[in-house]
């Protein structure tokens, strides 16, 4: 793993601020050009401001991109039929599949680095814990992805391109802390405000908090199986978390081809035509009456199906290219100008509900249970729907874990990285491995090391996790995975 351009990306997509953020560089560098002291071929430092909403964007752009498309397809919203999409429902994952992901996602955190380095000497600690709590956010989804990774030596860049890998257990410890850290400066609301700067709080150094509090809660409830407490412990101290959805933590995107929305890129810009929805949570959604299935598909766009609301079965490759057979995302998630979540009210009312099932707090966990599901409802603009859909038998609270995770499940399509992390945990929904599967009927319980790091960082990934065998190590459980 090393650092390979500023901000790198793959054909799949395309940083929003691209223009700007080049015309900035070539102004941050030429301004001074009468100072014969400044070098105007090299780039002075970047402001916190740029560095902020480049960081921001490429994280939208990230988990609504390759962080969302693997994982859509192991825990069953996706079904792709043909290409890459019907790769990864097969769990054709290899270490090829995880580059964008890996690369990208490290490039990102060295520039929220940047900007922890910078307020060193400006003490800007809103702009610190802002970067704080989004390094943890990042380093969060790679380690629930792959376990193992450099963490410790991962961002020292030039200083070790090459950085050992940390056990996923001390991973989790060091965010812990660091999460905390970034309360704990946001909450002082002090130096430099980013203003417009934050394409995701607008500079509110109290939804910051709250974003940070929520981001905790989640990594604690992921280690239900192993520090089965310490969820419970932590919301017993009633912090201020996001309950409602006018919080969403969310990068919303533009109208243009060249700002929007990752999903609509990928599947309706490029022209591709391979990704389809999985009949596993089209048909749960129908047996449920769910009112969101107008926002969260498409319906077949041609033929005799037209109109009609159906996925394709997991791993079959019945090509679709002409829109015939199956459903796409919706305008809720994959219009131009639709948002990337990166925490809900939604999620953490249904982390509420989790943690109070397991404390045997059947009165609180029903509680949060109607909450998650009506502030979704309301996040999509159908809040109209929620108590008559909380009063369907088959969605009514029935103090069961599986009722629960199932809900989440289906609130989470736009968070295949978190539902997968979900899945693995609780084991719910029950899934059936893809047909025509690469793994032996074994559904994937963690990515595939890249095989940018089998290449170049060979020798710190031999000393840690190993090798990947293909297909094989898909099977390995990460550390929380018991």
């Amino acid at each position: 793993m090393k650092k390979i351009n500023f901000i790198n990306r793959t054909i799949h997509t395309k940083n929003i601020f691209v223009g700007i953020f080049s015309i900035m560089l070539f102004i941050s560098s030429c301004s001074s050009e009468l100072d014969i002291n400044n070098d105007p071929n090299a780039p002075t430092i970047v402001p916190n401001s740029t560095l902020l909403t480049s960081s921001e964007v490429n994280l939208g752009y990230i988990i609504g991109g390759e962080a969302t498309r693997m994982p859509a397809n192991i825990v069953q919203y996706y079904a792709g039929h043909r290409g890459q999409p019907l790769e990864y429902s097969r769990y054709d994952i290899t270490p090829a599949s995880t580059d964008g992901l890996w690369t990208n996602m490290y490039n990102l955190l060295a520039d929220l680095k940047a900007i922890e380095n910078n307020t060193a000497e400006t003490n800007d600690k809103l702009y610190l814990g802002i970067s704080q709590l989004l390094q943890v956010y990042s380093f969060s989804v790679l380690t629930d992805a792959f376990g193992d990774i450099p963490y410790n030596e991962a961002l020292q860049l030039s200083g070790n391109i090459n950085p050992a890998y940390d056990k996923q257990e001390a991973i989790y410890d060091a965010l812990l802390v660091n999460v905390d850290k970034g309360i704990a400066n946001v909450i002082t609301n002090s130096g430099s405000n980013p203003g417009t700067a934050d394409v995701i709080y607008n500079g509110s150094a109290a939804k910051w908090a709250a974003f940070g509090t929520s981001l905790k809660l989640r990594l604690l409830n992921h280690l239900s199986l192993r520090r089965p407490t310490l969820a419970l412990a932590y919301l017993q101290t009633n912090p201020t978390l996001i309950i409602n959805s006018t919080n969403d933590a969310k990068v919303v995107f533009g109208i243009s081809a060249s700002n929007a929305n990752p999903i609509f890129q990928f599947d309706v810009l490029s022209g591709r035509k391979d990704n389809a929805i999985a009949n596993t949570i089209v048909n749960k959604m129908k047996s449920l009456s769910d009112p969101r299935i107008p926002v969260y598909f498409k319906p077949v766009n041609n033929g005799a199906l037209a109109g009609q609301f159906l996925g394709n079965i997991p791993g079959d490759d019945n090509d679709d290219s002409g829109e015939n057979l199956f459903s796409r995302t919706g305008s809720a998630y994959a219009s131009t100008n639709s948002p990337v979540v990166l925490i809900s009210a939604a999620e953490v009312n249904f982390i509420k509900a989790e943690i109070y099932f397991r404390a045997n707090d059947a009165i609180n966990s029903e509680i949060s249970y109607k909450n998650a599901i009506t502030e979704d409802m309301n996040s999509l603009g159908l809040g109209s729907s929620a108590s008559s859909y909380l009063t369907n038998p088959l969605v009514t609270y029935n103090n069961t874990l599986q009722r629960i995770m199932e809900q989440k499940w289906i609130t989470m399509f736009q968070g295949a990285y978190e539902s997968f992390v979900d899945w693995r945990r609780t084991g719910y929904p029950v899934l059936l491995p893809s047909v025509n599967n690469r793994t032996s009927n074994n559904i994937p319980v963690r990515l595939s090391y890249p095989q940018i790091e089998i290449n170049v960082n060979t020798a710190a990934l031999k000393a840690g996790p190993g090798i990947p065998l293909p297909y094989v190590s898909l099977s390995n459980k990460v550390w929380w995975d018991l």
